[in-house]
């Protein structure tokens, strides 16, 4: 732009005028103090040629003052950046530079616009151009080491940091910048258990952000693609307004193409950080007005055909932004971040309301100081059991800008918030974490280096921690080594893993954090090994055992060991007393039925044994008889064991007649009838030990089923998993 010649000519008469009176002055008052020699006139000479020098500077700075003021690109620039229309102002900007070349005000202010609209990487450029004309300013070296921070440079943003504190050393928020970054630093080095993923099938070179899981089959997330409402740019960020997009998970683990949210949430505002109750029937999510300014959060209900009118909430006054909401499980409690409001702790603070009824609220409640704090405080996510938040500050030590922490507690009491480290925090902004109901899986967003575009959606997984239990099964008499026992570890989700042990006795098992166990064991009779125990092969059985343990409050891999012990248990005949029929008969006596009620609470007690039931008769009366008639008598039983609820397959009826006499009361043997009646006896033997029937209720898997059982929202599979990249005026 072309100044009027008078007003140049004018500015520098009147520059030329105040250094001529200031050379005056100096020369008069040195002629005052020595004689006017050769030696002083050279001096004289030298010192107004300085001054010249001096004023030309001056002048030079005044002039490039003076244009500046008339500049009408840059006058546009500075409307547009007071207006936070970052993407426009550069565009002036640069049009200035077109006659304001090498100004450190421009290139200061162009880098200024670029990492307000999260376009970092343009915005390096330009601090090391506005650093190098030596442009002063109070927060150039401040926003230029946060800028280099976000791109992992810690090295150099600490030099930028101690360069401000050169000028500034009493700047308590650097100091306090400078100690949160080494910290951070220290806990890179020592990187938490967590995976974290480019979703790149979602993601494109615009913002994604904002994303929610949906009834388990689905996820809605902000961006800003060209595919949104409306044909005007986000002044801001240069982009499209940001809308609501839905996927959905089908039956063959594939997701459908993101598209626009059926019904009238989308409008050429910005759109952005849903938030849905449990039955996914109702969301929350945040607006944004173009013409009219400021934040609000809105309620829409789902239709068949889409989402009905959204209702703005009375949150607060007109004057305070709120949204980012997050709903507890119940659909009682709406959690937000709003600012700027009285009784807050200062930047944007975090928010919870309860729910009364018929679409009225209590008023808002601070979650309190271990959340809160004087930097800004923003996307909370309430985790399905209502005791676990997560939310980003950048108000806590961190490592970059927006870190993520986690705290547990409710209402205005919480934990002190704990950082999630890297890799889910990064030195870029990190922020809208959600878990599944595990919290071992889920969703983030990041502006970090190496996405996609100035947002992206990531999905995280918390690495298991190595867990390995074996053990050896032997013989608790003998000490000896079982092997071929069966190995069943049974998990609280009502599944179990089964294996062998080998030839010495010995299993393992792999295990997953945060879960309660049991261990049963048991040998089949036909494989127990030969010698392994005094008395014959055929009348052993073991009984199986059990044990129980848990990993819960894994801090670290471990590697446990549980050896069992099997007892076995005999497998001869068990007298039962007091079984009484009448002569010649079959029928039970009541005296009988009380009898057999302490077997009945045995069965009852183990479910998983099977029994025989053995009648015997003496000698008296025909072999065949006897047989017939024994046979009756222990199906009798059999039946009253029936009747009581004992399962038939548990039931085995034999009946011995006099084969098994156990005195010398035999044929043709004249014995007292006392004598007899010992042979007249009813016992019962162990058959066998169903271990199917003690875990009925169990369904055998196999080890892979077991490790990540996720809801198939987070299970995805990733074509590509690049390393993760790098604003925070989000809907």
């Amino acid at each position: 732009m072309l100044f009027p010649r008078c007003l140049i000519f004018g500015w520098l008469v009147f520059q030329f005028s105040q250094s001529n009176l200031y050379a005056q002055k100096i020369s008069s008052r040195s002629a005052g103090k020595v004689d006017s020699t050769n030696s002083q006139k050279f001096k004289e000479t030298r010192i107004q040629k300085y001054l010249f020098r001096l004023n030309q500077k001056d002048l030079d700075d005044s002039l490039v003052a003076f244009r500046r003021n008339l500049n009408k690109e840059l006058l546009l620039g500075n409307k547009e950046f007071d207006a936070e229309n970052y993407y426009f102002a550069i565009e002036h900007y640069k049009e200035a530079l077109n006659s304001l070349k090498d100004d450190g005000f421009l290139f200061f202010r162009i880098a200024q616009c670029y990492r307000l609209a999260q376009e970092s990487k343009m915005a390096l450029g330009w601090y090391q151009k506005a650093i190098k004309t030596k442009f002063s300013n109070n927060f150039i070296h401040l926003e230029y080491g946060n800028l280099l921070r976000a791109f992992d440079e810690f090295s150099k943003a600490e030099e930028q940091y101690l360069i401000h504190l050169e000028k500034y050393p009493e700047d308590a928020n650097v100091k306090w910048l400078l100690e949160s970054m080494k910290l951070g630093m220290d806990w890179i080095k020592q990187s938490s258990r967590y995976s974290v993923e480019n979703i790149e099938k979602f993601n494109t070179k615009y913002s994604e952000f904002g994303i929610a899981p949906f009834k388990n089959n689905g996820i809605v997330l902000s961006s800003t693609r060209p595919e949104s409402v409306g044909n005007g740019k986000f002044g801001r960020l240069g982009e499209d307004f940001s809308d609501l997009f839905e996927s959905y998970l089908d039956g063959e683990g594939k997701w459908s193409r993101l598209t626009s949210v059926l019904g009238e949430i989308n409008t050429p505002n910005n759109e952005g950080t849903p938030g849905f109750t449990s039955d996914g029937n109702t969301i929350y999510f945040t607006r944004c007005q173009q013409l009219k300014g400021g934040c609000r959060i809105y309620v829409s209900s789902r239709e068949p055909t889409g989402w009905t009118k959204p209702i703005k909430l009375s949150v607060f006054g007109d004057t305070v932004e709120v949204g980012q909401v997050s709903v507890s499980s119940k659909g009682d409690k709406i959690y937000f971040t709003a600012a700027p409001i009285e009784g807050g702790f200062g930047g944007k603070d975090i928010w919870f309301m309860n729910y009364l009824g018929e679409g009225q609220w209590e008023e808002p409640i601070n979650l309190g100081a271990n959340v809160n704090t004087a930097g800004n405080d923003m996307f909370p996510f309430i985790h399905a059991s209502d005791t676990l938040l997560f939310f980003s500050s950048d108000g806590h030590p961190g490592i970059g800008g927006l870190d993520i922490f986690k705290t547990t507690g409710a209402g205005t009491e919480w934990e002190p918030a704990e950082n999630m480290r890297s890799p889910i925090n990064s030195g870029a902004d990190d922020f809208g974490l959600t878990a599944n109901r595990k919290a071992r899986s889920g969703f983030l967003c990041s502006n970090r280096v190496n996405g996609k575009g100035s947002d992206d959606v990531y999905l995280w997984n918390k690495i298991p921690y190595k867990l390995q239990l074996s053990g050896k099964i032997y013989d608790d008499t003998s000490g000896k080594a079982l092997p071929n026992s069966v190995i069943r570890l049974m998990m609280e989700d009502s599944t179990y893993i089964e294996t062998r042990s080998d030839s010495l006795g010995y299993y393992s098992f792999k295990l997953r954090e945060e879960l309660k166990y049991k261990l049963l064991v048991s040998m089949p009779k036909e494989l127990i090994p030969d010698n392994i125990h005094l008395g014959r092969k055929k009348l052993l059985l073991y009984y199986p055992a059990d044990t129980s343990f848990n990993t819960i409050d894994t801090k670290d891999d471990v590697d446990m060991r549980i050896d069992m012990a099997m007892h076995l248990i005999p497998t001869d005949e068990v007298l039962l007393t007091d079984i009484m029929y009448d002569y010649d008969s079959s029928s039970l006596r009541p005296i009988s039925m009380l009898a057999l009620d302490s077997l009945i609470r045995f069965l009852n007690r183990s479910p998983n044994i099977s029994i025989a039931i053995h009648s015997h008769t003496d000698s008296r009366g025909s072999d065949q008889y006897n047989l017939a008639l024994s046979q009756r008598r222990a199906e009798s039983v059999v039946n009253y064991l029936i009747s009581r609820g004992i399962g038939s397959e548990r039931l085995t009826a034999l009946g011995h007649g006099e084969s098994k006499l156990i005195n010398r009361c035999r044929d043709k043997v004249k014995c007292p009838d006392e004598d007899h009646q010992l042979n007249r006896r009813t016992s019962f033997s162990i058959t066998a030990i169903d271990l199917d029937r003690m875990i009925v209720k169990y369904r055998r898997v196999t080890g892979e089923e077991t490790e990540n059982p996720e809801e198939s929202i987070y299970t995805f599979l990733l074509n590509n998993r690049p390393t993760p990249r790098r604003g925070t005026s989000r809907p």
